[in-house]
């Protein structure tokens, strides 16, 4: 199992050297992306994948910085279909988010899911996501991150395949229930948003990132969803500080075997 990172960094432009975040997760059952930022259907090309390969996707909210490349990849996929034979897509985000990609597509697309399979040829499903979602060879746990306003859904994610359990803690501020949630995870992937001792609301910092990968006792630490202020430091050395396991900073493009 292989995790590539497509986006790393945040939602400010001057990262002209990190997309915004996306992971695209290579499974037995095919291939997963989570999150679709500003730039990462480019960095998707780039590290090699089709966008045919990608079977589902699951947004963690909906900041732009996290789903702005969503519509996008469906348009890439409707105007294939006119020359090939194109595979269905499912996504699956946070409370109202299939209201929120029929209210893009209308605006954007003029044409919404129900049509798909009749004009273009392919499925696209639109789901939102429960605590707890069953699919074939993996489960897919989500909880509610502390980020945003209370009527704003955002999600932490848990995959949880045969062998392998790998956590997105998407934004969020410092959440203890993420402890259990992300227990024994053999990959966790944060949002680690400022250096060490530096607060922001609705994030962490790199101190909030190793303290839950210690206390979850994870097998490695993934530092992603860098801002500037962050990515200035080394971030590494200060996780080491309260995390003993393997810690990864993430770059675009970096693949992680699992």
């Amino acid at each position: 199992m292989r995790l590539t990172v497509l986006g790393s960094g945040s939602c400010v432009a001057e990262q002209t050297h990190r997309a915004s975040s996306a992971y695209i997760l290579e499974a037995s059952n095919g291939k997963l992306l989570i999150d679709t930022g500003t730039g990462s259907l480019r960095n998707l090309v780039k590290a090699g994948f089709d966008v045919k390969d990608v079977d589902k996707v699951f947004s963690t909210h909906r900041h732009p910085d996290h789903v702005s490349d969503l519509i996008p990849l469906i348009q890439d996929k409707v105007v294939r279909s006119f020359s090939e034979d194109e595979s269905d897509l499912e996504v699956y985000g946070p409370e109202g988010h299939r209201d929120y990609v029929f209210d893009r597509m209308r605006h954007e697309m003029v044409d919404t899911p129900e049509v798909f399979q009749e004009k273009f040829g392919f499925d696209l499903k639109v789901n939102e996501l429960q605590a707890y979602n069953s699919f074939e060879k993996f489960s897919l746990e989500a909880l509610e991150a502390l980020h945003g306003p209370e009527s704003f859904s955002c999600l932490s994610l848990k995959f949880c395949f045969e062998n392998k359990t790998i956590v997105f803690t998407g934004d969020t501020d410092f959440n203890p229930e993420l402890v259990e949630f992300a227990g024994e995870a053999d990959l966790l992937v944060t949002d680690c948003s400022r250096p060490s001792g530096v607060d922001v609301e609705g994030h962490m910092n790199v101190d909030e990132c190793a303290e839950l990968a210690e206390k979850a006792d994870v097998g490695k630490l993934v530092l992603s969803h860098l801002y500037p202020e962050a990515e200035s430091h080394d971030l590494k050395k200060q996780a080491s500080q309260k995390f003993e396991g393997e810690i990864v900073v993430a770059e675009d493009l970096l693949q992680i075997d699992v």
